[in-house]
């Protein structure tokens, strides 16, 4: 998810452990503040891989939501963060509890980034493989509504930590099966449509009523949306040539990292002045016509690689914001 949710669900996290945790603790604030830092700077740990970008976007791509994300890392973060809040809060004798909290800001982090379209490799050492549940947008108002309005209710006295916190997560976790059951009933849809030959997925849209969608065939993917059970084929793209410029390319150190995290790639190819341009675009990021994400790589007319630029080809309040 994006950096705001994470942080608004770790401060209503905090809000959780309070409210789950002794009240005895409650009447030493260093603890309180203690917890609260536990959950919101677990819930935001596994995004300190970001710091990677200063060494270009490719790097960024490569290893973004990788080892920082994975299996070890889970209980890596508790461990090399609990020590140093426990010294900041003078909180020494609760270091367990300091744990168990940040261990589960961290779960929750990656336990959200899963459900995204862009996913993430928290299986790792065991597999490297992308796993994406294409079931949460980056951003989903739902989810940051409920959580600032009950952080909101707290703040201002209307409901007790012990009952808006508890009954938030419980709202938060239905929520998020209502979404998976919707997710499978959509995508039941796009197969009835297309049959069982190729390969369907969908793109989660903001409301969980709106769903982009992509059916893979042999040489091409179809593209749409559905709202409701109303699906509406938008575009569709060639998968894309295959020849000498494209075979060139493609060991290259950008076409690799590109290649490792896209799933769906729509390839183009034409000749330029003094050479060729190779255009690879992830099909799961569309806007109407348009798939903003990808690479673009120069090759001179001998097909040696003379440069490439990967990112997103938009501008910033351009969607799709993924």
């Amino acid at each position: 998810m994006d950096t705001a949710s994470h942080l608004l669900l770790g401060v209503t996290l905090g809000g959780l452990a309070m409210a789950l945790s002794d009240p005895a603790i409650g009447n030493h604030s260093p603890i309180v503040y203690g917890l609260f830092a536990a959950t919101i700077v677990g819930s935001n740990a596994p995004d300190f891989d970001s710091v990677i970008r200063i060494r270009g976007y490719e790097s960024y791509l490569l290893h973004h939501r990788g080892f920082s994300h994975s299996l070890p890392m889970l209980v890596g973060w508790p461990v090399l963060l609990t020590p140093l809040l426990s010294y900041l809060f003078h909180a020494w004798d609760y270091m367990l509890l300091l744990f168990l909290w940040t261990l589960a800001g961290v779960m929750l982090h990656v336990f959200l980034d899963f459900f995204n379209a862009y996913g993430v490799q928290c299986f790792r050492p065991l597999s490297r493989k992308w796993c994406h549940g294409d079931t949460l947008p980056i951003f989903d108002p739902v989810i940051f509504g409920l959580h600032l309005v009950a952080l909101l209710l707290w703040l201002f006295g209307v409901m007790t930590a012990q009952v808006v916190f508890p009954l938030l997560f419980v709202l938060t976790f239905l929520f998020i099966g209502y979404r998976i059951v919707i997710h499978r009933l959509m995508l039941h849809v796009v197969q009835r449509r297309y049959g069982v030959e190729g390969y369907s997925f969908l793109v989660p849209q903001w409301l969980p009523h709106k769903w982009g969608y992509v059916h893979e065939t042999d040489q091409t993917y179809i593209a749409g949306s559905i709202r409701g059970t109303l699906l509406v084929e938008e575009t569709i793209f060639q998968k894309g040539e295959q020849n000498d410029a494209v075979q060139a390319v493609m060991g290259s150190d950008g076409v690799r990292s590109f290649l490792a995290f896209a799933h769906r790639v729509h390839i183009s190819c034409q000749k330029i002045q003094n050479g060729y341009k190779v255009e690879m675009r992830d099909v799961r990021f569309r806007h109407g016509e348009k798939l903003p994400f990808g690479i673009d790589i120069t090759l001179d007319d001998h097909l040696q690689v003379t440069g490439n630029s990967l990112g997103w080809k938009k501008k910033l309040w351009e969607p799709p914001f993924s």
